[in-house]
């Protein structure tokens, strides 16, 4: 037993399969890791954004009913029907300005006698928008504790007051532990999973052909020349056992006819020297084609590493798409729960609707990497360029108004695409994500469009610019910018698939893509996309 463990451990198939079983260990509890801790942070982030929009939602009901704090009836309704113990929204303050810098508690969903402030809470009139602060609370749980200023509807006069409001987190963390114990219960299963069947793929793919191409060499070793080896697939080792053959018969054949030759020097003496030349040279033939199947041999094993290699790359793509989906599924419920609530106000279930077209979105895109083995489908149509550019707007607003960018666009009007709208949506967000992130302090992105060179009207294509005004891409680095799994942005900030899968959505339509860009000057991502060509115009 021991020394079959020692001959296992010695072969390929025990090597490929401890290599191979480690890697795709690590980056399967990676893969896990990074998915909790993500999980984490989208839930404290939406925890917040969802603070924030409530103290707008607030401050924009105060300026449309009673700016002047005249009925504060109305605004305790407000607060009780946003506010209260049993939502996320635990408690909300409206303080009402009586000074400079001075403020009064004027209506509290909670306990007024219980509200804590003071009169250094005035400082906060001077924001000019909302603060969100992660605070500990007396119960030992964390929240959110969010200001704003009630802006004044005059232009150049000071706030009217402040608004402040808390998010208790302690849900959220009900949520976020549900989902980690579930992936940790997950875990162990797929992690068997795949050794399972990593087993058997090696197994089938390299042991037993390799084993039955051993065994037939060693009878042809002992003298057995009818030793052959079972062709069972059309693969790369397929293709040995089927040259093994080959030369086995080959092999055969020579010895029946050294045989033959044999006889023939013995009933022929007087040619006996020129057979015995021709013999030779026959035998050095068949050394040197014998010399160059072992070259081709390796070869072909070099090739079958590189499959493999291939094949192990389409698994992990797999898994990781896998992975995803699931907190998607959790996100996706959770928002349709909060859609459900009959109390929601119209601005916030707008926003909502925004969040579950970008939740679909990346479940489009998610669904995209379970079929990257194979080449997706175009659905083609024609797209004005100004149509997709103003739904685009809606999609990019929260994050340039975060982090102060501004998009203008040169797109003439006759400007019409015929491509996939998804890819372009995702083609666009992925240039704009890029530029967002190397414009740290704000800036300009430009989108330009003209025709392209050789662009015909039966024919049209368009060349697009977007260019933005960040730090530029180091000279250096230029030329690998589009190599998948390459970033240079810190841990946690990309996964550099952006620009290889904008570079794939450009040529799945027939385009070219390029990049131009110098540190310190902006970068400008040029691609071309086909247009929609003219109706023909009915004859008279």
């Amino acid at each position: 037993m021991k020394s079959r463990l020692l001959a296992w451990l010695r072969s390929l198939h025990a090597k490929l399969f401890i290599l191979i079983g480690l890697v795709t260990s690590f980056l399967t509890v990676g893969v896990a890791y990074s998915i909790i801790r993500n999980s984490r942070r989208e839930i404290e982030r939406y925890s917040r954004n969802l603070t924030i929009d409530t103290v707008q939602t607030v401050e924009t009901d105060i300026l449309e009913r009673d700016p002047t704090f005249k009925d504060p009836d109305k605004l305790d309704q407000l607060l009780a029907s946003i506010a209260g113990p049993d939502r996320s929204i635990f408690q909300i303050d409206v303080f009402r300005r009586v000074g400079r810098n001075e403020v009064e508690l004027l209506r509290s969903s909670a306990d007024e006698d219980s509200v804590d402030w003071g009169p250094d809470i005035g400082s906060y009139l001077t924001l000019k928008g909302p603060q969100a602060e992660l605070v500990d609370l007396t119960t030992g749980t964390k929240a959110w504790k969010v200001y704003l200023p009630i802006r004044s509807p005059r232009p150049g006069h000071p706030p009217l007051g402040l608004i402040r409001a808390y998010c208790d987190l302690e849900r959220w963390q009900v949520v976020w532990n549900q989902n980690f114990k579930k992936t940790i219960h997950t875990l162990p299963g797929v992690l068997l999973g795949e050794f399972i069947l990593l087993w058997l793929i090696l197994r089938w793919l390299i042991s037993d052909p390799v084993e039955s191409t051993v065994r037939a060499m060693q009878q042809l070793e002992q003298g057995d020349p009818a030793a052959r080896v079972p062709v069972i697939r059309k693969d790369e080792l397929g293709l040995i056992a089927t040259r093994f053959n080959d030369m086995a018969s080959r092999l055969q054949g020579a010895a029946e006819e050294r045989e033959a030759l044999f006889r023939e020097i013995q009933g022929l003496n007087a040619n006996l020297q020129a057979r015995i030349d021709a013999a030779l040279a026959e035998l050095q033939a068949k050394n040197a084609e014998l010399a160059q199947m072992a070259e081709r041999n390796a070869l072909l094993r070099e090739e079958l590493g590189a499959q493999e290699r291939l094949a192990v790359a389409g698994q992990l793509t797999a898994t990781f798409a896998h992975e995803v989906g699931t907190p998607l599924n959790l996100v996706n419920g959770h928002l349709q729960l909060l859609e459900g609530q009959p109390e929601l106000p119209e601005r916030t279930r707008e926003r909502l609707g925004v969040i579950r077209a970008q939740i679909q979105r990346v479940g489009d895109i998610v669904r995209r990497m379970l079929d990257m083995t194979r080449r997706p489908q175009l659905h083609r149509q024609p797209v004005s360029m100004g149509e997709l550019l103003a739904n685009l707007r809606q999609l990019w607003a929260p994050m340039m108004t975060a982090h102060g960018v501004r998009v203008r666009a040169e797109i003439p009007a006759a400007c019409r695409l015929e491509v996939d709208r998804k890819q372009m949506e995702q083609l666009f967000l992925n240039l704009m994500n890029n530029a967002v992130d190397a414009m740290a302090g704000g800036g300009t992105v430009l989108l330009e469009a003209e025709p392209a060179a050789g662009s015909t009207p039966q024919s049209p294509w368009w060349e697009i610019a977007f260019r933005d005004s960040g730090q530029g891409i180091p000279a250096e680095v230029l030329p690998q910018v589009f190599r998948p799994m390459f970033t240079t942005k810190p841990e946690g900030k990309g996964t550099g698939l952006g620009l290889a899968i904008c570079r794939e959505i450009v040529r799945g339509h027939g385009g070219d893509i390029r990049i131009e860009s110098a540190e310190g000057q902006g970068t400008s991502v040029i691609f071309t996309l086909p247009g929609a060509a003219e109706a023909a115009a009915p004859e008279a």
